[in-house]
């Protein structure tokens, strides 16, 4: 049991900085995990666009083979490469991502080998968002929501949610980020106020797919030109999803942010399924999921 290696590779670029908090908190919880289960847990980052090249790298050190890859895809094309690439020479723990590609594969995926995935209940995570919205418009208004990137299926699934909880006086104004990061945020939000700016650009509610999207946009508000927009905009309640210990939280308690989603990270549960396997013969579910709760607990 002692010698089972696991390597995980999460989204970001760590050497530029460029790894948002959750990611981090994946890190953290994969190595304090593995430490206890007596894995061999290898942690390593890519962007989207480089996934796939190193985890083809990785399973060519035949030196130190690994047991299974857990991995968080960066879109569900990126998942689909990866499920191909790696059928039937190693377990798989697929993080936060979901598609009909994952059940064909695993039907055939190669014996004594696990695959599954764990995934944050993302349309949840938008529901509970949703009545986080609805408790700040009782009597309904606009407000602007910045998702995560637009070929991401947990950034479609937040803003599902979300959508679902509001009513038709909430008028809805969307941006997607071009990742989850702080920087994106900001990005997203220039891009919405440089068309919106014409007309009436202040709202009560700014919601992020993530807190650093969400930061993201608060920072551009304070960045702003326009001295009477500045100051309507920072007015606003911004919304954000993750509730990280060392980020989302404290942003909250800070008041910089009026709500977060705690999500816990997917990477705990994962390796938990994969001991299960390998110690009981437990097989690993298909779709297993954690569990979020708003932030403060009577936000929603």
């Amino acid at each position: 049991m002692g010698s089972k290696r696991v390597f995980v590779l999460l989204i970001g670029n760590k050497e530029r900085g460029d790894v948002n908090h959750f990611q981090l908190l994946q890190e953290e919880t994969a190595l304090a995990e593995g430490r206890q289960l007596g894995f061999d847990v290898e942690v390593a980052y890519a962007p989207g666009f480089d996934q796939l090249r190193v985890l083809k790298r990785r399973l060519m050190d035949t030196a130190s083979p690994i047991d299974a890859v857990v991995t968080e895809p960066a879109s569900i094309s990126t998942m689909d490469l990866v499920l191909r690439e790696l059928k039937g020479k190693t377990g798989l723990m697929i993080l936060s991502a979901w598609g009909p590609s994952v059940e064909q594969s695993a039907a055939a995926w190669g014996q004594g080998l696990p695959i599954g995935t764990v995934s944050t209940d993302h349309t949840a995570v938008g529901e509970i968002q949703g009545r986080q919205v609805k408790a700040l418009l009782p009597n309904g208004g606009r407000m602007l929501y910045v998702a995560g990137p637009a070929r991401s299926s947990a950034a479609e699934q937040r803003l599902a949610g979300l959508k679902s909880q509001l009513t038709d006086d909430v008028e809805l104004h969307e941006i997607s980020a071009g990742q989850w990061t702080e920087a994106d945020g900001i990005v997203a939000f220039n891009d919405w106020y440089r068309v919106a700016k014409a007309g009436d650009p202040v709202l009560p509610v700014v919601a992020g797919g993530n807190d650093e999207l969400a930061l993201g946009a608060r920072r551009a508000c304070e960045a702003l030109g326009d001295a009477e927009h500045r100051r309507a905009l920072l007015e606003a309640k911004f919304l954000g999803v993750d509730g990280c210990p060392t980020f989302g939280e404290k942003l909250v308690a800070e008041g910089i942010l009026s709500a977060s989603i705690v999500t816990p990270a997917n990477t705990g549960l994962a390796l938990k399924h994969l001991a299960r396997f390998w110690t009981e013969g437990t097989r690993v579910p298909l779709r297993s999921f954690t569990e979020a709760r708003p932030l403060p607990a009577g936000s929603a």
